[in-house]
């Protein structure tokens, strides 16, 4: 009987690798893990959280940098949740040690954990993710070192980020403006905004390339944030080369000083792209909160007046809004 040959190998796949040998799925995999450990270092800097999964700003992680924080809708709590279902202080979240803790302050509408209503004025400690219902808000905590939070942030940041310029975009500024509003209002405190644009700037596109448009936005950006933006400053591309700035804390005559320094460090900066010095310059319209102004649409729209006058004045020059 003859010897029965084995089957002919498929020349079409791909050939078993020797052992050691590197091929494209343990390099796929060798990324995968570069990546991880990535991440997993960046986790180990997060204290604890709690991640806004239902409510506004959604998405958005509240950090617990202090032993004690109050979330509620009064203005005065150390977190402010806009809604209206939720008690003026309704939680308390206690951190000690490494064990957090959640206190129900007397609410009007309870807290739940996972759907189980918890007690007024007893600490409940927290397990990872578990989820607590303030009226219709969702938080979602999350315990220090937790990788997940890095995903919350970065998908934060991607929706409220301009591609472009790497600021903040309309969609942030809007909800800012609404929070920050409401905040000052209730607290009786100094708010202003500054709106800007970009004086000729349609000529620069025009003479230069949109190349040059661009690299415009991005360096104007760049060192308007680096030297003149506070830390709860609100820097926003609100559109097309219009800007602006929220600017807490700060009254129309304080909004004037910083939407001048602006405007002179954007005239005395070098612009220069493949060569050639473009001449930049800033058209600028402060408005202050006051009781002229009953809602922040308002308030937007008498900074915009006023940027319009300061184009219509001859342009590279800041008005504010009386």
């Amino acid at each position: 009987m003859s010897e029965q040959k084995k089957p002919a190998a498929n020349q079409n796949s791909d050939p078993e690798p020797e052992a050691g040998e590197f091929t494209e799925s343990t390099r796929q995999l060798k990324v995968d893990q570069e990546t991880f450990n990535r991440e997993l270092k960046k986790a180990k800097d997060h204290p604890p959280c709690m991640i806004i999964v239902r409510g506004t700003p959604q998405g958005h992680p509240h950090f617990l940098t202090t032993e004690e924080t109050v979330f509620g809708r009064d203005p005065n709590a150390d977190i402010q949740l806009h809604d209206t279902s939720i008690s003026r202080k309704h939680i308390q979240i206690i951190k000690r040690g490494e064990e957090v803790f959640v206190m129900d302050l007397g609410s009007s509408n309870g807290t739940q954990i996972n759907d189980n209503k918890i007690p007024a004025k007893v600490p409940v400690k927290l397990a990872r993710a578990d989820m607590i219902k303030l009226g219709e808000t969702i938080l979602k905590f999350l315990p220090a070192g937790e990788v997940e939070v890095n995903f919350w942030q970065e998908a934060e940041d991607k929706g409220y980020t301009d591609g472009l310029t790497k600021i903040s975009n309309k969609r942030h500024l809007m909800a800012m403006l609404d929070s920050e509003f409401k905040r000052a209002k209730a607290l009786h405190t100094d708010l202003c905004i500054v709106m800007f644009d970009i004086d000729f700037f349609k000529k620069v596109n025009d003479t230069y390339g949109h190349d040059a448009g661009d690299y415009v936005l991005r360096e104007m950006c760049g060192i308007i944030r680096s030297n003149h933006v506070r830390g709860k400053d609100v820097f926003a591309r609100y559109g097309g080369e219009e800007f602006s700035l929220l600017l807490t804390n700060t009254n129309a005559e304080e909004g004037n000083k910083i939407a001048e320094s602006i405007r002179l460090t954007v005239e005395a900066h070098t612009f220069i792209h493949d060569g050639k010095r473009l001449p930049i310059t800033i058209s600028m319209g402060v408005k202050e909160l006051d009781t002229g102004v009953s809602t922040p649409d308002t308030l937007l729209k008498h900074a915009d007046n006023a940027l319009y006058a300061a184009k219509k004045g001859g342009r590279n020059r800041v008005v504010v809004s009386s």
